[in-house]
């Protein structure tokens, strides 16, 4: 689902909520969002973005990458260590307009508050917009019309096994279903496919 809610509407309000992936599932951050508060705001074109955990899955969620700024409040030292713990996971971000956005933290800066009582810590992350509603319009190769893998060729787009998208943003309309693979093709796909069972299995 690309909302939190799919039959709202974004004039209703919707709380801020940031998760983290903590290796069985997603788990909310113990920390309250404060100002200053800065959107998710689209970047003017689709960059290479660069992800410790799960890039092709992160990558292939969606075409249009964002940028956000967080100020997370934690309530003690626990919590502020938890986050960290898993701060370079994979993050879920819901925002005020129902939107949800998968990413990564590109920047931390943690500050100390009321004498190492609570933490204050500013994020800045790196998202794409959740799409799976819209996903089957998402891409389209030219020459597996007809073909008799096609429904397995683009299953497998879907789940980001394949390559839909090239590092500058331009579309890969051309599947090759009669080319040999490369080695490094090979060992890319294989990559891919452990990373969606191990996600299966989290998630």
């Amino acid at each position: 689902m690309s909302q939190q809610y799919a039959f709202g509407t974004a004039n209703q309000r919707y709380p801020k909520k940031l998760f983290i992936d903590t290796g069985f599932n997603f788990t909310e951050v113990n920390a309250r969002i404060i100002n200053p508060y800065t959107p998710p705001s689209p970047l003017p074109s689709l960059r290479e973005i660069k992800m410790i955990n799960a890039p092709a899955h992160i990558h292939h969620s969606g075409f249009s990458s964002y940028k956000c700024t967080l100020t997370l409040l934690f309530p003690d030292k626990h919590s502020y260590n938890d986050y960290l713990s898993y701060a370079g996971w994979t993050h879920k971000f819901y925002d005020e307009k129902g939107s949800i956005y998968l990413g990564s933290a590109e920047a931390i800066k943690p500050t100390v508050q009321e004498a190492g009582r609570r933490y204050s810590v500013t994020v800045n992350l790196i998202l794409v917009k959740k799409d799976s509603i819209e996903r089957e319009s998402r891409f389209h190769f030219q020459d597996i019309e007809g073909h008799w893998a096609q429904k397995n060729i683009e299953e497998m787009a879907h789940l980001g096994l394949i390559t839909i998208i090239t590092r500058d943003g331009k579309p890969v309309i051309y599947f090759r279903p009669n080319d040999f693979v490369t080695r490094a093709e090979f060992v890319t796909f294989l990559n891919r496919t452990r990373r969606l069972v191990e996600r299966m299995i989290r998630e």
